[in-house]
């Protein structure tokens, strides 16, 4: 029998705290991102790596409290073991926010390159440690792999960290390999709980016939995936890298419609994720384009494609649809829901084509921030009442 939680509420689920200070996150990081770029004074005085910043910011801030948020509410389900909460889901908040603040504090001045290191290390270690231990009791053998995958993260945000730390030398790799990871975790996850939900969806409305399940297919479309990733984390602009990129979209678009989700049109909360998934294909298209010089594509463009469309919109989809079923709430559309989705999706778009902006480029990317913080601060309104609330 489980006993009753009798703590404070952030501290009742994973999904609550880590979500919550994600999109907190997410939404801090950005606005002084956009403010950095728009050139307001006072801002990175002290002459931080902004670029650098702004990426290990997303990729291993936000994107390791989301994942840390999504397996510490999907792993009960896999396993029936009571949930991570209290104390033990307080000693892996700890040290993420102490990362966090010390990448503000490198901002005004303050040497604190290595607080921020054994924060963030101290928290992926904590995290990959509890995740394979529930895994390994409930012994669910059959989602071992995702503790890999979150161990290989913890191995990138190790080879970021040094990178930062001046110890070694992977100004790209350092983070781009961590957004490999993420992209591999979305094509595999995304590729069993979207069409489930959108089954799911179809059956309630008597639709038919319904989505495609994970097979074979699927599989070799990730293995295609894993090595078009690897060759861009060798070489982006690579021969090899162009081709691979180009094949792994495909294939992840053949994917996609297998998923049928054009017939979800009318339920915002179910078609982002179809939405949210094509940006997949469209950043490894883009990829392509900017290996081969064609269209006057550039290699960031096509990375924001993944991040901001990919990584953004997927992770608000799933951080909204999970908040609200673990909360016991119905999963029914509504306007501030639908803002959120139409908002990072339109951020991605603005992102991408900015490129293309000429003189207007700093417009666009303005515009791109101001959507993100928008969904991102709808989020916040909207579910930190549910959050706090037992």
């Amino acid at each position: 029998m489980i006993e009753p939680y009798r703590g404070p509420a952030i501290l009742a689920g994973g999904y609550r705290v880590f979500f919550f200070l994600a999109a907190l996150w997410a939404f801090v990081s950005l606005v002084l991102w956009v403010g950095y770029m728009a050139g307001v004074g006072g801002l990175n005085a002290v002459g931080v790596d902004m670029l650098q910043w702004h990426g290990h910011a997303l990729i291993y801030g936000y994107g390791g409290a989301v994942i840390a948020g999504f397996a510490l509410t999907a792993i009960p389900n896999w396993t029936g073991r009571p949930p991570v909460r209290g104390m033990l889901l307080l000693a892996l908040v700890l040290p993420w926010l102490a990362a966090r603040v010390a990448e503000l504090m490198s901002l005004t001045g303050y040497e604190a390159e290595t607080a921020r290191f054994i924060g963030e290390m101290l928290f992926f270690f904590l995290f990959v440690g509890v995740a394979a231990r529930e895994v390994i009791a409930g012994k669910n053998w059959r989602n071992i792999k995702v503790v890999v995958f979150f161990s290989a993260f913890m191995i990138a945000a190790l080879l970021a960290n040094l990178d930062r730390l001046e110890i070694i030398a992977l100004p790209f790799a350092g983070w781009i390999l961590g957004l490999a990871i993420i992209l591999t975790l979305i094509s595999v996850i995304g590729g069993r709980i979207i069409p489930a939900f959108t089954g799911n969806w179809m059956q309630k409305e008597g639709l038919s016939p319904k989505p495609t399940m994970f097979n074979r297919f699927d599989v070799f479309v990730i293995l295609v995936t894993i090595v078009a990733l690897v060759f861009l984390i060798g070489n982006w602009s690579g021969m090899m890298a162009g081709i691979t990129a180009a094949v792994a979209g495909c294939l992840h678009l053949i994917r996609l419609a297998r998923w049928r989700g054009w017939q979800t049109l009318k339920s915002p909360i179910v078609v982002v994720l179809h939405v949210s998934y094509l940006w997949v294909p469209v950043g490894f298209a883009l990829v392509s384009l900017a290996a081969f010089g064609v269209g006057g594509m550039e290699i960031m463009s096509a990375i924001h494609a993944w991040t901001v469309g990919a990584i953004g919109s997927t992770t608000l989809a799933v951080m909204t649809r999970a908040s609200l079923g673990h909360a016991g709430l119905p999963l029914q559309d509504s306007a501030l829901l639908t803002s959120i989705y139409l908002a990072i999706n339109l951020a991605a778009l603005c992102r991408v084509i900015a490129i293309y902006g000429g003189a207007d480029f700093g417009t666009f990317i303005n515009v791109a921030g101001l959507l993100w913080c928008v969904a991102f601060g709808v989020f916040i309104i909207k579910f930190s009442p549910i959050y706090l609330r037992k």
